[in-house]
């Protein structure tokens, strides 16, 4: 029996969820056919079949959450123990997707492997077991992944109690809602470490694997009951999955992390729209003239296109700008990302924009499409109402919200006359930027949108 566990699939990602299953206990399955879907917080991957053979046990049902080292299917592959015991000891080739995206309804971010992602495998009972190299985790190591998850902590700090030897889910966080901070680890790095803490050698005994997956005096998060719900006959739930869920996640994380404030201020969009429309077929979205504007103004407030480094209790400063830009996909927000944003022209920037919001709609962006951004664009177009208060894309500073254009009056020296008029928002991480900061940066923005300062596309002013 060929026993797959959900591989390391890297870029500290310590579980997914079972998006959906591509066959059924009792089917046949061929080398490299697709298994399963899963969705991690960084983007959907297929995960193909490493053996042909029967589908003995789907080891999770759709929808659950798999932690890293976990047994997610069960193949029998007809080898024998003896047979497969040899040849489990080298390194097992890597996990690959399939080329083309399948015909049933994908969310935005497309389905794709990591290629750093090896099988793993456990022979049958009676045989020592040929360990890979990343993927091979116990049972044990699988539960520990689990509760590691739950803790909360930024991945410097993770990355340092991996390297010191500490289990997060044994120390107590001294920073804000109970989360562990260097110092912490640092703290209990010092100290004796007991032996309930230590993973259990190859000859400690374990009567099941469940005992080992769940242990009783740690039980899971997940697992913890629910009190029973009576609910109005006209109310229906429905489970928190798939791109929802890790949304939900994210902007927890954002505010739970990030300390915001909003500054709106109100822009004058007639002269720029004026010239834009004098262009006929070839005018430019107002968005490709805001993603141009904050890409000049932002070297100036190096503060917005930063980070903190809560670990180290450091400012990292970021001299390229990735442009991120919030789209609306049929599942939910993505947030793709324009790379070396600075180095475009404006007319480029409304090019990839349009692709990337075109590609999100068809649930056609790649992982690396949809991490890495700096700073965030947050458009609902005509839907964008008169003022908004986006949530910051933690680990980034600022996200600019880009609100309606409406024709109003307005006083033009002493007349009254009617312009077209817009509000931006920018939302911003206070421990990193000052209100001060932020009015200016938008003070910038403004004048080169007023002034329809673009003379790559209207020419010199």
């Amino acid at each position: 029996m060929f026993r797959f566990l959900l591989p390391d699939i890297g870029e500290g990602v310590v579980e997914a969820e079972v998006i959906e299953w591509r066959v059924r206990e009792g089917e046949r399955v061929e080398l490299d056919q697709v298994l399963v879907e899963l969705m991690t917080d960084k983007a959907n991957i297929e995960i193909p079949s490493p053996v042909a053979g029967t589908v003995s046990k789907l080891g999770f049902a759709q929808g659950a959450i798999v932690p890293v080292g976990a047994v997610l299917i069960e193949i029998d592959d007809g080898a024998s123990a003896a047979a497969r015991a040899p040849a489990a000891a080298p390194s097992a080739p890597a996990v690959t997707a399939a080329a083309e995206p399948p015909p049933t309804p994908r969310s935005p971010a497309i389905a794709s492997a990591a290629s750093s992602a090896p099988r793993a495998a456990e022979p049958a009972a009676g045989h020592p077991p040929a360990m890979p190299p990343r993927p091979g985790l116990s049972h044990h190591r699988a539960a520990l992944a689990a509760r590691e998850a739950a803790v909360q902590a930024v991945p410097a700090v993770r990355e340092l109690a991996k390297r010191l030897g500490i289990e997060l889910s044994r120390v107590e966080g001294t920073g804000p809602g109970g989360r562990v901070m260097r110092r912490d680890v640092e703290e209990a790095a010092s100290r004796p470490q007991p032996a309930s803490a230590a993973a259990p050698t190859a000859a400690s005994p374990a009567s099941s694997p469940d005992q080992l997956a769940a242990p009783a005096s740690e039980p899971s998060s997940r697992s913890s009951p629910v009190p029973p719900v009576n609910d109005p006959p006209d109310w229906r739930r429905v489970p928190l999955r798939g791109l929802r869920r890790a949304i939900a996640r994210h902007m927890h994380e954002a505010r739970q992390h990030a300390a915001h404030f909003t500054y709106v201020e109100e822009l004058d969009l007639t002269t720029l729209l004026e010239k834009s429309d004098a262009l006929g077929a070839q005018k430019l979205s107002p968005l490709a003239f805001i993603a141009r504007a904050v890409v000049r103004a932002l070297p100036e407030h190096p503060s917005l296109n930063a980070s903190l480094d809560e670990a180290r209790d450091e400012l990292v400063y970021k001299q390229k700008l990735h442009l991120g830009v919030a789209v609306a996909a049929p599942d939910g927000l993505v947030v793709p990302v324009i790379r070396d944003a600075a180095a475009l022209t404006t007319r480029d920037l409304a090019l990839a924009t349009d692709a990337l919001a075109r590609r999100a709609r068809e649930g056609k962006l790649t992982p690396d499409e949809l991490r890495g951004g700096t700073f965030t664009i947050s458009s609902l177009g005509k839907l964008g109402g008169i003022v908004s208060t986006p949530i910051v894309n933690y680990p980034e500073v600022a996200v600019l919200g880009v609100n309606a254009i409406r024709r109003l009056p307005r006083f033009v020296g002493d007349h009254v006359v009617a312009r077209r008029l817009m509000n931006l928002s920018i939302s911003v991480d206070h421990r990193v930027a000052d209100g001060a900061n932020a009015a200016q940066f938008i003070a910038d923005v403004k004048a080169i949108l007023e002034s329809a300062d673009f003379p790559d596309v209207f020419g010199p002013n």
